[in-house]
């Protein structure tokens, strides 16, 4: 355990996560709840957060048509990566090299589409001596709500592309280009560039419906049903407007699409 991760704190409950605040107060709480430390480090060096479960308004009241506020309650906690995958972790785990644009080590790693993605989880399971996967993608909700840490705002910082300039790398201020991971404002559960950056896949195929057909609790992963071949990406990318990055917007790509602009961050259940 991590020095200072057993806290006091009240009793864990599953409650509405609607402001930064309560964000942070529902981690530490469930983080002495459950034994286990905010932050956490796997075998390879990855840094994880403690996203506890709650309650949340997914999707926003301006956002897009696919995108419309309703109300979700998540009552697994996870560990969701503190950042997106870099280079290194990648490399360190593939033994491979995976794409030439943007490099460095603490780059977030690109040009990978979500097969490549979903490999990566399994890999790093393996690594870690697991007989089944442990790691994997997050689920759009899992995402939503991370991204989001209890802010009503279009981004965690704010709503406007000065609030975003402290959160993201975005058209703005990239100059066109990724930059390494963790050098904004991280938001209320210890989160970097969720905002911003690359896209991050998600474990969901896209269902402009499914906001409506999901069930408010636990929604799964949207599954692929042909002829839909789209997989989710969440969160936007350095080269594109501020609207793409609010934390509520939904995009999508055939999940054999690999670019330049393209990563992951991953999550793992706690047992």
């Amino acid at each position: 355990m991590l020095p200072g991760s057993r806290i006091h704190a009240p009793d864990a409950a599953i409650a509405l996560i609607d402001t930064p605040e309560k964000a942070k107060a529902a981690q530490a709480a469930w983080a002495a709840k459950l034994g286990q430390p905010v932050q956490w480090t796997n075998s390879v060096g990855m840094k994880f957060q403690l996203i506890p479960p709650g309650e949340f308004e997914m999707g926003s009241k301006d956002g897009d048509a696919d995108a419309k506020l309703h109300k979700v309650r998540l009552t697994q906690p996870v560990y969701m990566g503190a950042c997106e995958v870099t280079r290194e972790q990648w490399e360190k785990v593939t033994n491979m090299k995976q794409s030439r644009y943007f490099p460095g080590p603490q780059q977030p790693i690109n040009y990978v589409d979500a097969y490549k993605a979903h490999n990566f989880c399994a890999a790093l399971s393996k690594l870690e001596g697991a007989t089944n996967l442990v790691y994997r993608l997050p689920t759009e909700a899992e995402w939503e709500y991370a991204a989001k840490a209890g802010a009503a705002t279009r981004y965690y910082t704010g709503d406007t592309e000065k609030d975003l300039d402290r959160a993201g790398w975005f058209e703005k201020n990239s100059n066109g280009a990724a930059h390494p991971v963790g050098q904004k404002e991280p938001n209320a559960f210890g989160l970097y560039d969720m905002l911003g950056n690359v896209w991050e896949w998600c474990a969901d195929f896209y269902d402009k419906d499914y906001y409506a057909t999901a069930p408010s609790e636990n929604p799964p992963p949207r599954k692929r049903e042909y002829p839909c071949e789209d997989g989710v990406v969440r969160g936007g990318a350095c080269f594109q407007d501020a609207k793409f990055c609010a934390a509520w917007h939904r995009d999508y790509y055939e999940t054999s699409r690999a670019d330049k602009h393209f990563g992951l961050r991953i999550v793992r259940p706690i047992q």
